[in-house]
């Protein structure tokens, strides 16, 4: 573990994974890019694991970088949230709209497919 991010290495299939355990900022991102340098120039695929917003401009500034060099092709982004922050947002209203007519936790979760943590925490935010 680097920091908020762990990078595994196949060199079988010429593939690097950096997963990311917290959220993804500028500086973490040049961080990471000087650790992939040898990878990225050896034409390695870089994927990308965590709760990406693919708009940020950091991340538009380290595509920009790759496309500099012929390598934006080989960058893969997987995004761990299921829902876009409106949908989160949208959902989080229904469950405390939900809640204020009497369903219980358990019986929102099953309802709306939500994880039933997800339910409580909604619940208890202002």
């Amino acid at each position: 573990m680097r920091g908020r991010y762990t990078i595994s290495v196949d060199s079988v299939k010429k593939m690097v994974e950096v997963k990311f355990g917290a959220n993804v900022n500028f500086d973490l991102i040049e961080e990471i890019l000087m650790n992939l340098k040898r990878y990225i120039t050896e034409d390695y695929q870089i994927k990308f694991i965590g709760y990406i917003n693919r708009e940020c401009n950091y991340l538009r500034a380290f595509m920009l970088a790759l496309s500099l060099f012929g390598h934006e092709g080989r960058v893969i982004f997987e995004n761990k949230a299921r829902y876009s922050k409106a949908e989160r947002r949208k959902c989080r209203a229904i469950v405390k709209d939900l809640k204020r007519q009497g369903y219980s936790a358990r019986q929102i979760s099953e309802k709306l497919n939500i994880p039933l943590k997800t339910v409580y925490r909604w619940i208890a935010e202002p």
